[in-house]
């Protein structure tokens, strides 16, 4: 599910670490493939509200997918 050519929306809720629940945050591919790698710090999402929002894997303390559309 997390290949490099997997165009599918991923829907999540992010919690950071100052403790901000953000929900239905969507993401083209996996939260894990987009963070991957040593040059990923940073992920460009898609909040609810169709806003673009730009989170530090740093501040990422859980993702949990809550579905997939194609």
């Amino acid at each position: 599910m997390n290949k490099k050519n997997d165009k599918k929306v991923h829907i999540y809720h992010i919690t950071l670490t100052n403790g901000e629940l953000l929900k239905n945050i969507r993401i083209e591919g996996s939260l894990e493939w987009n963070l991957s790698g040593i040059a990923a710090n940073l992920i460009a999402v898609e909040d609810a509200d169709g806003k673009k929002v730009v989170l530090s894997k740093y501040h990422i303390v859980k993702g949990e997918l809550v579905g997939i559309e194609d």
